[in-house]
Order: structure tokens, then sequence, then C-alpha cells
């Protein structure tokens, strides 16, 4: 109880601080549900190791056999543009990032280095 107490306690300090009072006719329209926040579905280890193993398709020279079975590495870093100044490790990390966006989002790129479109 005294927990609860608490917590109702802050939330009408909060409410005070705002110049919000439960009795306005609005008030529940101000407390709309926001989106969810898109998380990777892949643990920080997966991703790390998706890292690694572009780090290591770069520093070979980018050749497919140590790129993905659908050389995904090699239709990124053909969509993303090279940064100046960018070293192998951000791009590295710039290329993961892409893959997993596309992984989340249900995208494979195309053999032309396009991605296919979506409606919002």
């Amino acid at each position: 109880p005294k927990e609860r107490a608490k917590e109702i306690e802050g939330v009408l300090d909060w409410m005070r601080q705002h110049d919000i009072s439960p009795l306005d006719e609005d008030f529940p329209d101000m407390f709309q549900k926001i989106s969810s926040i898109p998380v990777s579905q892949r643990s920080p280890e997966d991703r790390q190791k998706d890292v690694d193993n572009v780090m290591s398709w770069m520093r070979q020279g980018k050749p497919s056999d140590l790129d993905t079975p659908d050389n995904e590495f090699a239709k990124i870093d053909q969509i993303l543009p090279q940064k100046k100044d960018q070293s192998p490790e951000d791009r590295a990390k710039e290329i993961e990032g892409a893959l997993d966006w596309c992984r989340s989002h249900g995208f494979k790129p195309r053999e032309d280095g396009s991605i296919p479109g979506f409606k919002k």
C-alpha cells in the first residue's frame, strides 16, 4: 500500500508540474499510445559476430565465399555510400546495421543492389 501511495503521489506531482488536471475533459486524449520502438531480433553477440564476419570479408578483398549465402554483404556494401575517411570498422558496423535492419523488416537486397519498395 505504501508503494502504491508513492506511485500515485508521483503521478499527481508530475501532473501538477505539467499543469494537467484529471478533471479536464480531454485528459484521456492527452495520453495516446505511442508506437513501439523497433528492436533488433538478434542478440548483441550475434550482431558482433556479423560485424566480425564483415571485417573478415573486407580484409580478404570481399570474396564471395566469405559473404553470406545470398551475398548480402556485397549487396549492402554496393547500396551504402562510402563516407569520407570512414574506417573499416565503421564501414563493417554500417553494413551490419543495414543488414540487421533488412532482416528485422523482412527485406533482402536484390541482385542489382536495390532493396524492394515498402509501404508505410
